[in-house]
């Protein structure tokens, strides 16, 4: 009984080398090399900042409160006064006189509407 498994053990073993001999083969063709690498061996890439949608549009522009007063409903919207902090839009709103002030920051926040 001990040698049917001993020979059952040694076939299995043989069986295995084999197979991994032919597995490492075609891996193995060029032959043994060893070799040192510092850093990760590829070309180094530039690194590039890319800025989608923004295109200069850091502050409030005098041009672009006069159409977010016009996208609010202010007619005949002109700059009355601008300043390194806020743009003054006037113009007309109901039939009444509209000045709207708008803060020199992205997107143009509203400080303050008022309709005489």
């Amino acid at each position: 009984m001990f040698q049917s498994f001993a020979r059952s053990i040694c076939v299995v073993a043989a069986l295995a080398t084999g197979g991994v001999a032919t597995a490492t083969a075609p891996a193995a063709a060029d032959g043994l090399r060893f070799g040192v690498t510092i850093g990760s061996g590829h070309a180094a890439q530039p690194v590039r900042h890319v800025r989608r949608g923004h295109h200069g549009r850091v502050a409030c522009s005098p041009r672009r409160a006069v159409r977010k007063a016009r996208n609010m409903g202010v007619h005949r919207a002109h700059v009355r006064r601008a300043n390194r902090r806020a743009v003054v839009v006037a113009g007309h709103s109901r039939g009444h006189r509209a000045v709207v002030r708008f803060a020199r920051e992205r997107g143009c926040p509203v400080i303050s509407f008022r309709r005489r």
